[in-house]
């Protein structure tokens, strides 16, 4: 565990405490996601509104990209009009994929497609489908093979096609190269990125909403306090590791195991010393906090006052 990390611990540890903040307030509360996917939602909308034929976004994994865009895109065009596609693809599945979202006004969002960035052939059909010079978008797979077509394998696809939809793609890092560069010069590039604060104002938000997890708000709520006081800057923090977090405690809950080693394992924190400082902070006498660490580690005595000493002496 780093020094702030266990620093925090210290200094906030009446924040495990569910008085020490309002919760019934914040309860009332509904969730403001506003702030954090204003941005994103109006870049969508540029693309569904006909204003721009491609849109990249560049995000960290956990950080709501996917369901914000599919929230816009089913507001927008309800359950027709686009389409999603997830995962890795071959040039040959990219160009029968673009082939079945060629219609016009149509939105294909490209949802971390791993490889293609890196693949000419794959980034020269997605430049030949964006291309802003003229009013028609020719696509064409050179091949001596037939391509088969993607839903009725008994017909072939044409190897040249005028694609008239738009683009939605997402990654959770963009390449650095001229080509990549090229290609994304041809639409919208929108980097969504929270620093550590803004992530746990984020986190803050999201516990407000009622089906987020099997938790109730109140408990997501203490739990979002409880992510901010085990964590620090240096401690990659996400929605997902959040819910993540939730999870393992409507697990501990449910089968009385002690969920927060589980939830200090995600962030790769120091358990130990996280329970010595918690017990330190407690009424219990000293041999009944050796009790309790051992009993929840199964580690010894030696071992309880080794690790206290290491913490007693970072205090001074």
């Amino acid at each position: 565990m780093s020094e702030n990390v266990l620093q925090a611990l210290e200094e906030r540890s009446d924040r495990f405490d569910p008085t020490a903040f309002d919760i019934d307030d914040a309860e009332e509360s509904p969730a403001d996601l506003d702030p954090f996917y204003s941005s994103l939602e109006n870049y969508v909308k540029m693309v569904t509104g006909g204003y721009s034929k491609l849109l990249v976004l560049d995000a960290a994994g956990g950080l709501g990209k996917t369901f914000n865009i599919k929230r816009v895109l089913r507001e927008e065009r309800g359950e027709l009009g686009w389409s999603h596609v997830k995962g890795f693809t071959t040039p040959i599945e990219l160009f029968k994929t673009l082939y079945m979202a060629q219609a016009d006004d149509h939105v294909l969002f490209l949802d971390d497609i791993s490889g293609i960035s890196k693949n000419q052939k794959a980034l020269d059909l997605l430049k030949a489908a964006t291309d802003t010079e003229g009013e028609e978008n020719w696509v064409e797979y050179r091949t001596s093979r037939k391509i088969e077509h993607p839903v009725r394998p008994d017909e072939t696809l044409p190897k040249t096609f005028c694609f008239r939809g738009r683009i939605i793609m997402s990654f959770n890092s963009t390449p650095d190269s001229p080509d990549f560069d090229a290609f994304v010069d041809r639409g919208t590039y929108y980097k969504l990125d929270f620093a550590y604060e803004e992530r746990m104002d984020l986190i803050r938000e999201i516990a407000k909403l009622p089906d987020f997890s099997p938790l109730s708000v109140r408990k997501q709520q203490e739990t979002a306090e409880w992510v901010a006081v085990v964590t620090d800057p240096s401690v990659e923090v996400s929605i997902r590791t959040f819910e993540n977090v939730c999870q393992m405690r409507f697990f501990g809950e449910q089968q009385d195991t002690d969920w927060e080693k589980m939830a200090l394992d995600v962030f790769d924190l120091d358990y130990e010393r996280y329970l010595i400082v918690r017990l330190m902070d407690t009424d219990m006498p000293v041999m009944e906090q050796i009790d309790e660490f051992k009993m929840r580690t199964g580690r010894s005595q030696g071992h309880y006052y080794n690790l206290k000493n290491e913490i007693m002496s970072s205090r001074l």
